[in-house]
């Protein structure tokens, strides 16, 4: 099997940056280290007995509070990420109550992949699911898609005729990507950005995987989809995280209060959702997670469960063109993040270039790509 140790790395600095740009930099060594003294050479004084007595004993008690705030920060997410884990095993609740997914888009997306799709059979099934309307009634009126009549831009408030526009070639992309819109978390926050990069890094791997598609004459539509739900399984970890660590924190300060654990009351009230135990859970688990989702889709002719399945396996020896393709679409889509934060160096990108064994001619089109736009040409009536 190919060494994989640096993308093992990177991957990793990915999904720091995920959790914020500061926790990236400095898990990757890049952080300024804080100056150990209070004062500067220049400013030091001479402390009298008594103010030293005064500040050791200051000192020791802060020291002493930070331990202890540190070990129910452990025992808090041990407790989190137990329960997240028992969580795992019920992918029906996940996919229906943590993601809201609705059997009405692992239909359309079935029809889109069939030779007689057609708006008419997709209509009704868009009209089930008013924010897919909505979003297909807006797309199609942006000033870069608005469509014309006698050289005038037309306004179009019908979900049948903004379909139209679109197109069924069309919609095999603009389905997967208003879908992954749709399920990433609303807020993540303490994590300000996750969402705008969990967005970013789920659109740029479906536009690289149907480019590699292209290249090497796979199905485009099953590649870019793939792509696009690689990351369920971590929308998903992070709602479950976020939800799980505010029940068990309001759980166990009430403990606390009952019990009138003035320490512990005050070391977990100070506390916030941890990044490194979002970020473990999430490198564990999000593979299985998105392929045993996506199985739920249940899906009868648009066969994109198995390359999923084998990702998450691992074993690139056992893995299908597809699944090859997906690995690379995603490793390239988290590079390009990476690089617009500069957190690779050019020679890092060589090396997990390698690994991943890409050509150089897949580097050379993928890099012509952008990563944050599909580029779509609607059809005008």
């Amino acid at each position: 099997m190919a060494d994989t140790r640096y993308s093992n790395l990177i991957n990793t600095r990915f999904h720091d940056l995920l959790i914020s740009y500061d926790f990236a930099r400095k898990h990757n060594g890049a952080h300024l280290q804080a100056m150990a003294d209070l004062f500067t050479e220049q400013e030091q004084r001479q402390l009298l007995d008594v103010e030293l007595v005064a500040k050791n004993e200051r000192d020791a008690l802060e020291h002493a509070k930070e331990k202890h705030r540190q070990k129910k920060d452990l025992e808090i997410n041990q407790l989190v990420a137990d329960q997240v884990v028992e969580q795992l095993s019920d992918v029906d609740n996940i996919f229906e109550n943590v993601l809201h997914i609705q059997d009405s888009i692992p239909a359309i997306l079935d029809i889109l992949s069939v030779r007689a799709a057609n708006i008419g059979r997709i209509e009704p099934l868009v009209m089930n699911l008013p924010w897919l309307e909505q979003d297909m009634v807006q797309f199609v009126n942006l000033p870069g898609y608005r469509p014309t009549k006698e050289g005038k831009p037309i306004r179009v408030d019908k979900a049948k005729s903004a379909l139209s526009y679109i197109g069924i070639d069309n919609l095999k992309m603009v389905v997967p990507t208003f879908a992954i819109r749709k399920w990433i978390p609303h807020s993540t926050e303490p994590f300000r950005l996750m969402k705008r990069k969990l967005w970013e890094t789920g659109l740029g791997a479906a536009v690289s995987c149907k480019r590699l598609a292209l290249i090497h004459n796979l199905d485009q539509n099953i590649a870019f989809t793939i792509g696009a739900f690689h990351g369920l399984g971590q929308s998903a970890l992070v709602r479950m995280y976020l939800r799980t660590f505010d029940k068990v924190w309001k759980e166990q300060l009430e403990i606390a209060r009952e019990r009138r654990l003035k320490d512990d009351h005050e070391a977990i009230s100070a506390l916030e959702p941890s990044g490194e135990a979002l970020r473990n859970i999430m490198l564990e688990h999000t593979p299985r997670l998105s392929a045993e989702l996506i199985k739920r889709f249940d899906l009868k002719r648009f066969m994109i469960h198995n390359p999923m399945q084998e990702f998450a396996a691992g074993d690139m020896r056992e893995m299908s063109p597809l699944a090859l393709i997906m690995k690379k679409g995603i490793c390239y889509s988290r590079y390009k993040l990476l690089q617009r934060h500069g957190l690779i160096a050019t020679h890092e990108a060589k090396i997990y270039f390698k690994e991943n064994n890409f050509t150089a001619a897949e580097v050379g089109e993928l890099n012509k790509l952008s990563m944050r736009r599909l580029n779509l040409r609607l059809e005008q009536q």
